[in-house]
């Protein structure tokens, strides 16, 4: 785990702005890795490969904009992965449940299912009464595809093509390297802004389809 971690943090160099982990004392730099490390064995879900994924991402800007990595950025990191992936991750805890004979009840399963439904209708409110739709990473990626499933969202209708290039030129202003899959994230997120706010002009009650 603190491997992993270093490894990124070693990385930090390719994103613009930020203090460089090389220019760390040497007090400080063992302080944030001993806080990172703290703070992702307080999750029992994580694993090396989870945090691989979510540093790499989370320094790509993926997960929003940041301005220093500390104890408070990656925990929004680590809570918007699980956003992502809450129903691998609750699936895993249920097969693990299974095989040391604690089975978990239907009613539990709902309550985690609920969870992302009530955390969905809190930011569409947020959306309706502020007309500032959140980053999808705090919605979680999930509904994305889950509205596109609906037959609700349809990408297509948006104009893609623009939106790709405008992302490649805001990238370019940021960054020395634009990567396609920073381009794909960030016009996702463009796509899922106007799509809520086509919806709340149209009066779709989003937050009574889900």
């Amino acid at each position: 785990m603190r491997l992993t971690i270093l490894k990124h943090l070693d990385k930090m160099e390719f994103v613009c702005g930020l203090k460089q982990f090389k220019e760390y004392s040497k007090e400080d730099a063992v302080e944030l890795l001993d806080c990172l490390e703290a703070l992702f064995s307080s999750f029992g879900w994580v694993t090396d490969a989870r945090i691989d994924y979510i540093m790499k991402a989370g320094l790509r800007g993926e997960y929003g904009e940041f301005y220093h990595v500390n104890e408070r950025t990656v925990n929004t990191w680590i809570r918007t992965y699980f956003l992502h992936h809450q129903s691998d991750i609750i699936r895993e805890n249920l097969e693990k449940s299974h095989k040391s004979e604690e089975v978990k009840s239907e009613e539990e399963i709902q309550y985690w299912i609920e969870i992302g439904k009530e955390h969905f209708r809190a930011l569409f409110e947020q959306s309706k009464n502020t007309k500032a739709v959140p980053h999808i990473a705090e919605w979680g990626i999930y509904w994305f595809a889950k509205m596109q499933d609906k037959g609700l969202l349809k990408p297509w209708e948006f104009p893609v093509d623009t939106i790709e290039e405008e992302v490649r030129k805001e990238l370019r202003l940021t960054t020395r390297y634009v990567e396609e899959t920073s381009v794909a994230a960030k016009t996702k997120n463009k796509i899922w802004r106007l799509f809520i706010l086509d919806c709340i002009k149209e009066k779709i009650q989003l937050d009574k389809i889900i």
